[in-house]
């Protein structure tokens, strides 16, 4: 198995852990080795020698008082001891001797006479003089063996800590890749809480989105396939009729020309669906208020030969500007009205409402009209769902499905609801620009 990561980071980490912890030590015995005066050898021949002289003009209780005041550690190693106690050590001589054996034993003696006439021998003997020290970086073999140890073991962790969570996005990626949108991550690396859980959650909304869009593609490619399939069929009818017999040539062409027409409609709503889609220019500052005006006075001119007004009821606002795109907005708003005056009779209104609620401007279109099904209100916003009702029209069922499209880019809402007296309201919410 390819890890080339997950050994990065172990001998990578293991090297430096390894490495603070020799220097660390090294920084310690040198701290130490400076401050420990003493252990320093270089003044012990005096001090012996001092001793001695004190030992012979003042005797054997001043010399003593003088090794007390010495640092605790070096009193250990200083003795005062009559010689008639070591008789076969005694030479003749008052001479100071340096002794220094193989196990690296140090040990000044000098002899002198006390004012008693009783001759001493002040000595100075090291039984713990450092030996050459032969261990990794002078540092004791446990604590290499400690730091090898626990390095690695440190860094395995880290390692696998660091390298798991990667695994699973390398795994998830590839399922993805391979048209598997089931696969979540975010259930798994969440008890982290870190950037990888964060990555994680991401993922998993990528996919969602990559299943949404990709369901949606599907869906739209089999409606636009069973939309396109009636209208071929009726073109290959007609022509069909028109090889049988010559005489029916001006009614086919007719029927081949009204196919044709109907085709190009339709491929002309699915080229708007798609834009809609596909369209990012939602940079431009604009008046909802204004752009609702301009909407229902272009409404009322193509509902008045038909007998039906349009009503705007618009309440104050304190902030009627919207971010986004001003052409598709109207667009939207004009697709719902034209579609209200379409299922109305005449005498009937349309009712346009705007107010404030909390962070959105509310639009609402209400129509008296024969309503929807219950239960077709949810799906009304699908492309190609049309309602069966002879004020239709000639419609594919796309407009409502770019109304939602446009609504949503805008990170707005669109519903449906019937009214109780009858009619359809259709309520939109955008968020307004602060």
């Amino acid at each position: 198995m390819n890890r080339r990561l997950f050994w990065k980071i172990l001998i990578i980490f293991w090297i430096i852990f390894v490495i603070a912890f020799q220097t660390t030590w090294i920084a310690f015995s040198f701290y130490v080795e400076n401050n420990r005066s003493e252990f320093s050898f270089v003044h012990i021949p005096t001090k012996v020698n001092m001793i001695a002289q004190l030992l012979h003009v003042f005797g054997k209780d001043d010399a003593e008082k003088f090794v007390q005041s010495l640092p605790e550690v070096e009193q250990s190693f200083f003795q005062i001891v009559s010689l008639d106690e070591f008789e076969s050590l005694l030479d003749g001589t008052d001479q100071m001797v340096e002794v220094s054996d193989s196990d690296n034993v140090v040990t000044y003696r000098e002899i002198a006479v006390g004012p008693d006439g009783v001759s001493y021998l002040v000595s100075f003997t090291n039984f713990e003089q450092p030996t050459e020290n032969t261990s990794l970086f002078h540092m004791p073999i446990p604590l290499v063996l400690m730091g090898l140890f626990g390095g690695l073991l440190f860094s395995l962790f880290l390692a696998w800590n660091l390298t798991r969570p990667m695994k699973l996005l390398q795994k998830g990626f590839f399922r993805v890749s391979q048209g598997d949108l089931s696969v979540r991550l975010f259930s798994k690396l969440k008890r982290r809480h870190d950037e990888l859980s964060d990555l994680a959650r991401d993922f998993d909304a990528m996919v969602e989105k990559l299943n949404i869009l990709i369901t949606g593609r599907q869906q739209l490619l089999h409606d636009v396939s069973h939309e396109l399939r009636t209208p071929l069929a009726r073109l290959q009818l007609a022509i069909g009729l028109a090889q049988q017999n010559k005489k029916n040539i001006d009614d086919s062409l007719q029927r081949i020309e009204l196919e044709s027409q109907r085709l190009d409609r339709l491929i002309g709503e699915i080229l708007s669906f798609s834009r809609t889609e596909g369209s990012n220019a939602l940079d431009e500052y604009f008046d909802l208020k204004d752009l609702i005006k301009v909407v229902i006075d272009d409404a009322n001119y193509e509902a008045e030969p038909m007998g039906i007004v349009v009503k705007a009821v618009l309440s104050p606002v304190s902030n009627s500007i919207i971010k986004g795109n001003a052409e598709q907005i109207r667009r939207a708003i004009e697709n719902i009205i034209r579609n209200s005056i379409r299922f109305s009779k005449p005498g009937q209104e349309v009712e346009v409402s705007l107010r404030e609620l909390d962070k959105y401007l509310q639009i609402s279109v209400k129509d008296q009209g024969p309503g929807v099904e219950e239960h077709k209100l949810s799906s009304i916003f699908e492309p190609f769902v049309r309602i069966q009702s002879p004020q239709l029209g000639k419609g594919y069922g796309l407009g409502l499905a770019i109304v939602r499209k446009i609504i949503h880019a805008h990170n707005g809402t669109i519903n449906a609801s019937n009214i109780e007296n009858g009619g359809l309201n259709v309520t939109i919410k955008l968020p307004f620009w602060k």
